[in-house]
């Protein structure tokens, strides 16, 4: 037996942060050598951060990554770690996996693949590898393989993987028997699943070990990485990371046998039709590295084979949890504070309670997210860093929802205050009146907005004095149709449902109340959504039925449907609601979405957690100043 320990790391890391970013990938190293891993696989871009944007056309940036790596080379002469960077060729810069062993830099795999769609703009500052080999800071680089001790070790890059033209392939093809992949690829629920499906298929269709690593945390301020990391082999996965760690780095590993590899190999008839050896195509070069090794104990390979060869191991489940919802909240979490320590200016989190379902949420996170703050260390201390308030006014705020707020802030034990808006709103609304010259002149919106500002001015004033970061409450069904006001609830230091809808909002509030016991979560979900900045005024009345609004964002703005295809999806999902309310809606959905794009424009930084993002910086570049009256007309005649 050719027994190898293969390990991968999830890290958390901070853009341009190279001596935050070196110490975790150290203690990493450290902790897979303890571990007895021979070969390390690290997130991509991990010595910089990923999220590096226009800034990694500083030159400095690489200057210092490469810098950076040398210095960690020299930990790694016993272990072969891979590590993701930056580097520059002339006015040409690219994404690299490092491989390093025997105490320096043994060559550089470069990323061919570079996405340009949702979130990803690789494309504007990096440029693709086209093939073949170059040398690099006086190391080879391109498409190589590294001849190691224990065996044939190439990499891919994060898409790489995805791409249907995987360079994998070719380097399977010239001798490759282990394939690393450094990625950043961000989360959304569900994705780890797809991800194990793939890594797995990859493994099995190159007849190859595959170890892939994942960024972990939010490394600058939308993305969450949610970590885990795999290492597959032709039978199956070997080794899983947990995703959604509150740790910085945490290394998973397992044992593969590259001589039951070669027998997959040679035994599979079809595969070897497709894979005939081809190691001096020119395109390819192979990298001899001498270092030691000694090969992984038959106890820890044994320790991993299944109880018994016939009969699968069956994974416990519970039908009181839901995974989906549970890795959703958690990366609210973990984003929330990475955001909030990586900042590193802010000393505690600030929530406008307005007995509603959106701060609900955002103070339930705030409270996981204290926790989590230095690793969970002083977790019993999370009420300190937490202060609530409701500001009511005494027109339209309800005593139900100031219990609602009041209740949910007692039982998750942390401060709350009652401040009333009624002396600043009306000194607000005098002031309307003298600049108008007319009370009658003040437009109904006005006068609930005004309400709106002067609660978000006080916020922000008191977040200046205490250290604070204001959470906006904003989720993403609002964001999209624009029931927000400027300059009021949709300012801020940090939007963290932003991209979450109402209903998903509701869905885990309800979940969180019976999976945590919090039961005052109920009283919140018990009163229809309401801004109450009007008499008797409902959400739902202002707009449309919440699963209505979400459905059209959904169709609409993901799907990219045309307003017809739309209301004719809508009569099929809602039969409950008459076909002409439906189109009404519809109607009055895209007039409202396509009015709002500058008011999106304007939204502070938010989380990132769903395929459907509204972000203009990064998820959704849609026009301030259109037309969409054609496609009204054809809603407003479609059958």
């Amino acid at each position: 037996m050719q027994l190898v320990r293969i390990g991968t790391a999830a890290v958390s890391v901070k853009v341009g942060d190279f001596a935050w970013n070196a110490g975790r990938l150290r203690a990493a190293i450290e902790a897979a050598r303890e571990q007895g891993v021979h070969l390390l696989v690290t997130p991509e871009l991990a010595i910089s951060g990923y999220s590096l944007e226009d800034r990694v056309s500083w030159t400095d940036i690489t200057r210092h990554s490469w810098a950076t790596l040398v210095e960690l080379a020299e930990h790694c002469h016993d272990i072969a770690v891979v590590i993701g960077l930056p580097v520059r060729v002339g006015p040409l810069i690219y994404n690299a996996a490092a491989l390093l062993a025997r105490g320096k830099v043994q060559g550089l795999v470069l990323k061919r693949h570079l996405p340009m769609y949702s979130i990803f703009y690789e494309g504007r500052n990096y440029t693709a590898w086209t093939g073949g080999t170059t040398t690099i800071n006086g190391v080879p680089a391109g498409d190589l393989i590294f001849d190691l001790p224990f065996g044939m070790v190439s990499a891919e890059i994060c898409e790489d993987l995805w791409s249907p033209n995987s360079p994998a392939r070719e380097r399977v093809r010239a001798g490759a028997e282990i394939i690393c992949n450094p990625s950043a690829s961000p989360f959304i629920p569900g994705k780890n699943e797809e991800r194990k499906r793939l890594i797995h298929q990859a493994a099995s269709g190159l007849k190859s070990v595959y170890a892939y690593a994942n960024l972990l945390g939010c490394d600058n301020s939308r993305l969450i990485f949610d970590g885990g990391g795999l290492v597959a082999d032709p039978e199956g996965i070997i080794a899983e990371g947990r995703i959604l760690s509150k740790h910085s780095w945490s290394v998973s590993s397992g044992v593969v046998d590259l001589d039951n590899l070669a027998r997959i190999r040679s035994e599979n008839t079809t595969w070897r039709e497709g894979n005939t050896f081809d190691e001096d195509n020119g395109r390819i070069k192979v990298i001899p590295v001498e270092m030691p090794f000694t090969p992984a104990p038959v106890s820890a390979y044994a320790d991993q084979l299944p109880d018994n060869f016939y009969v699968p191991t069956l994974t416990e489940r519970r039908a009181d949890r839901n995974p989906y919802l549970d890795d959703l909240f958690d990366a609210l979490v973990l984003g929330l504070r990475d955001y909030f320590e990586k900042v590193g200016v802010f000393e505690r989190f600030i929530i406008a309670l307005s007995g509603g379902r959106d701060s609900a949420l955002c103070l339930l996170m705030a409270v996981e997210a204290a926790k989590a703050l230095e690793e969970g260390r002083k977790a019993d201390d999370y009420a300190k860093r937490i202060n609530t308030v409701y500001l009511p006014n005494s027109k339209f705020s309800s005593s139900g929802t100031e219990n609602a707020a009041r209740d949910l802030a007692t039982e998750l034990g942390v401060p709350f205050q009652v401040v009333s808006i009624d002396d600043e709103s009306r000194v607000a609304m005098e002031k309307q009146v003298e600049l108008l010259g007319d009370p009658t002149a003040i437009h109904h919106l006005a006068k609930q907005n005004l309400q709106a500002r002067v609660r978000g001015n006080m916020i922000l004033n008191w977040a200046n004095s205490a250290g604070g970061l204001v959470l906006v409450t904003s989720n993403l069904s609002e964001m999209g149709v624009g029931y927000s006001t400027t300059g009021g609830d949709n300012q801020g230091g940090y939007s963290p449902i932003a991209n979450v809808p109402k209903t998903l909002v509701s869905e885990l509030l309800d979940y969180i109340s019976k999976r945590d016991g919090i039961k005052s979560l109920q009283d919140v979900l018990a009163m229809p959504p309401s801004a109450e900045l009007a008499p008797d005024q409902q959400d739902e009345t202002d707009l449309m039925p919440y699963p209505v609004l979400d459905d059209l964002l959904y169709l609409y703005a993901r799907r990219r449907m045309s307003l017809a295809d739309c209301w004719r999806v809508l009569c099929a999902r809602h039969e409950a609601y008459d076909a002409e309310d439906l189109r009404s809606w519809a109607r009055d959905f895209a007039v409202r979405f396509s009015a709002n794009q500058w008011k999106r424009d304007q939204h502070p930084v938010a989380l990132k957690v769903m395929d459907l993002d509204l972000d203009p910086k990064t998820g959704f570049r849609f026009p301030v100043t259109q037309s969409i009256q054609y496609e009204l007309d054809e809603l407003g005649s479609a059958e």
